[in-house]
């Protein structure tokens, strides 16, 4: 039943947002869509004094869509703001949009993930294993730049990670990507000007996921 009203609720929140304001729904949609960071940063400028209010909120609808890359509108951010500010606000985005996606799957999927997890002697080892370890493992999995945030916030609220543990990894492990993300989508914009570091990224990006491709490949942990 609290699955139901998992997805009910989430059905109910987009259908009142589209009913509210139909033509940014669109807009957004369609702009955010296409990948086009510098036509969505000047969308959000349009708004003036609201343009952080809706940044954050695009920040949650992002986390629970999981479809859209936090790339473009932190891109857009950095555009709007800097990358100093842009990097506070798309950091500050992002921990809210995890924080809300945790207590949601936390309240309406845990009961039934647990029915699952009773059924499987591995699965409990699992479980237990993640309310012991679960800083380290999602302080990891939060410092790849590219990951799926909401993917793996959700498989850290249906675990048995304390609240504690899960916000502090996000809060610290969340920013380097950040900082990446912003300088990336930023960068695309601006590559003539910018294309050294653009480059540099590029290659940060590259060595993260070869050396985690390494680890694996030596049945490693990445830590």
């Amino acid at each position: 039943m609290s699955k139901i009203c998992g997805w009910l609720a989430i059905l109910a929140a987009i259908a009142l947002t589209y009913f509210l304001a139909p033509d940014f729904c669109n807009n957004i949609f369609l702009i955010v869509s296409s990948g086009d960071i510098a036509a969505l940063s000047e969308y959000i400028r349009s708004f003036g004094h609201l343009s952080v209010l809706i940044i954050l909120l695009l920040f949650i609808v992002m986390t629970f869509t999981v479809v859209f890359p936090f790339m473009i509108l932190s891109g857009a951010t950095a555009i709007i703001y800097g990358i100093f500010w842009g990097t506070i606000i798309s950091w500050t985005g992002e921990v809210i949009g995890a924080v809300f996606m945790f207590f949601f799957a936390r309240y309406f999927f845990r009961s039934f993930v647990e029915k699952k997890i009773a059924k499987s002697s591995y699965l409990k080892q699992v479980d237990d294993y993640s309310s012991k370890n679960g800083f380290k493992i999602l302080l990891i999995a939060r410092l790849l730049p590219l990951a799926p945030s909401g993917i793996i916030t959700a498989i850290a609220a249906i675990s048995k990670i304390s609240f504690k543990d899960f916000i502090w990894a996000t809060i610290l492990g969340k920013l380097p990507p950040v900082v990446i993300k912003v300088l990336l989508g930023h960068d695309i914009v601006y590559a003539s000007d910018n294309m050294l570091r653009l480059i540099a990224v590029i290659s940060a990006i590259v060595l993260i996921y070869a050396y985690v491709w390494w680890r694996k490949k030596q049945n490693k942990p990445i830590s």
